[in-house]
């Protein structure tokens, strides 16, 4: 059997089942685990189903941590943040089960090359934030925000934070042990967390900061060719200034998104919360300063036209 976790399946063409779920095909997979289409055969829905891969599983530490604080999670019910139904364990495989989603993630976004102008920009960053103010209110820090944790549903534009449950299970660093072709870079890990230090939510704050900068750039903010390099890099360079990147950026926009890119967490914004205040005032300043552009180009081009209209002075 190709995922030897899973029970034969009881329907032609299925992969197997995990309890009273009829497992259907592969969505994907990752450093923590797998992601499966399934259907829940006691309330005929069908759900994203996500389960722990064994080397992971076999720590019944980071079992026990990935069910007790997914079921944390499983308890928050916000816009932005993808609703969990249910988290166990099957045979000792752990697994949680959520609402299955249509669209694509930001790092598919992201792949298309197509720039984002700044109102875009700072609805993605408000959404996230938001979310993100809401679970660390209950005490939840993501610590693994990136663009891959990040759901654009399809039609509304609405984000949807994935994957509290899996990066909960496990530190950082843990997952930087393993292959960069399956975890990604690490280029949105906060400099406490490449310190192995301990972490408040204003962790989840610097790797905000990492995901705009890319939005806004098309590079995240520091990058080495190596992964020790690369913590160097997160706790000691800075990045480089986002207008010189791209001048279509709002000054005042590029500003706050350095701001969530300190090194010290006391720097930053407070807290989600107190960042959706300053991206308030933010967005009034860049929208105040792009209707007076308009109105200036306007003004030009209605006094070229009336020197055309007038014609040559005799």
């Amino acid at each position: 059997m190709l995922f030897d976790f899973l029970s034969p399946p009881t329907n032609n063409g299925d992969l197997g089942t995990l309890g009273h779920y009829r497992v259907i095909s592969e969505l994907g997979r990752g450093g923590m685990g797998y992601v499966f289409q399934a259907l829940d055969t006691k309330l005929k829905r069908s759900v994203a189903l996500k389960v722990m891969n064994q080397k992971v599983a076999s720590s019944r530490n980071s079992q026990k941590r990935f069910v007790r604080e997914a079921r944390a999670m499983a308890a928050l019910h916000h816009d932005n943040v993808v609703t969990i139904f249910e988290v166990g364990k099957s045979d000792d495989t752990p697994f949680m089960t959520m609402e299955m989603l249509k669209g694509q993630t930001l790092e598919q976004r992201n792949e298309s090359g197509d720039p984002l102008n700044y109102q875009q920009i700072i609805d993605y960053a408000r959404q996230i934030a938001t979310g993100l103010a809401f679970a660390h209110e209950k005490g939840i820090i993501h610590r693994d925000i990136k663009p891959a944790n990040i759901w654009i549903e399809e039609g509304t534009d609405r984000i949807k934070i994935l994957d509290f449950g899996l990066a909960l299970a496990s530190t950082p660093l843990d997952q930087l042990s393993g292959k960069l072709t399956v975890i990604g870079t690490p280029g949105y890990l906060s400099p406490e967390q490449a310190r192995s230090e301990p972490l408040d939510d204003r962790c989840d704050l610097y790797s905000l900061g990492a995901v705009l900068y890319e939005l806004c750039t098309g590079s995240i903010p520091v990058l080495a060719k190596s992964i020790p390099g690369q913590l160097v890099s997160i706790i000691a360079k800075r990045a480089k200034p986002i207008n010189q990147l791209n001048s279509e950026i709002p000054k005042e926009l590029c500003e706050l998104v350095h701001q969530l890119l300190r090194k010290e967490p006391r720097s930053r914004p407070k807290s989600a919360i107190s960042f959706c205040e300053q991206l308030d005032q933010v967005e009034m300043a860049c929208d105040a300063e792009s209707g007076i552009a308009i109105a200036i180009n306007n003004l030009q081009k209605g006094l070229s036209d009336i020197a055309q209209k007038k014609g040559p002075v005799k």
